[in-house]
């Protein structure tokens, strides 16, 4: 081969996305991870996540454990701080009737605490605009929060996180939208036997045949439950009901809008 056929064949392979993971485990993963990757990494998951989606919708709404995060993929997000072994993930499907311009608007909304009832207290402490992320002339919208919220069972938490919202164009499947939350602090609670040094989140949003918008959202979280008599998933079981309820609280909110 000569040189110039060489170098092209070096630039197509270095161009050319890794292929997308099939399987529910590892696509929440990869799309964590290739979270600012080019559309081309999106479009690949889409290709195979919203199939397998449409095929398991029932199962998918009661959840699923999906593989680990590592060091690694935190990297790929940009922190370079923090290093984890084996933090516990799950996913669940969430399903709204509102479409995917009126999710956008509620996720982005900074007065967070007048739609999730579970919120106490919500302070955004900075983000871009979003004006320009609702009418589709900027990509992405990014903000860095404080939440005090009621999980309950008698349990209290303060919390810091940055979520970043994305549009990409996902060809035939329409405008798509990820969401990546990332809270690499420690979460302070109410009570002394529960600790989470730090928790992750992806969700993957799609417009379904009639226009809602359909969702799947991971996380992960390293929780450690201390002298107490409950499942050490104890904290991924508070995340994965608050997950829950929270998607019911987005969608009446908008709906009465």
């Amino acid at each position: 081969m000569n040189r110039t056929l060489l170098a092209a064949a070096v630039l197509l392979t270095a161009c050319k996305p890794p292929e997308a993971p099939d399987t529910i485990e590892e696509m929440m993963v990869y799309g964590f991870a290739n979270f600012d990757e080019d559309p081309e990494y999106i479009v690949a998951l889409a290709d195979n996540l919203i199939p397998w989606m449409e095929e398991n919708r029932e199962a998918l709404g009661e959840g699923y454990e999906i593989n680990d995060l590592t060091t690694e993929h935190l990297v790929a997000a940009g922190i370079e701080d923090r290093e984890v072994d084996g933090v516990v993930g799950a996913a669940a499907g969430l399903y709204y009737t509102a479409s995917m311009d009126e999710l956008a608007f509620g996720l982005s909304y900074a007065e967070q605490a007048e739609i999730f009832e579970a919120y106490l207290e919500f302070d955004r402490l900075r983000e871009t605009e979003q004006g320009c992320f609702l009418d589709h002339s900027c990509p992405t919208h990014d903000s860095l929060a404080e939440v005090h919220a009621n999980l309950g069972a008698g349990i209290e938490m303060w919390n810091e996180f940055e979520q970043v919202l994305r549009w990409v164009d996902g060809g035939d499947w329409g405008r798509l939208m990820l969401v990546r939350i990332t809270g690499p602090t420690p979460v302070e609670f109410s009570v002394d036997w529960l600790e989470v040094p730090q928790q992750y989140s992806f969700s993957f949003v799609y417009p379904d045949a009639d226009g809602a918008a359909t969702r799947v959202q991971a996380i992960w979280v390293e929780g450690r439950v201390i002298g107490a008599d409950v499942p050490e998933t104890f904290a991924l079981t508070l995340g994965i009901n608050n997950m829950v309820n929270s998607a019911a609280d987005l969608d009446a909110w908008l709906a009465a809008r």
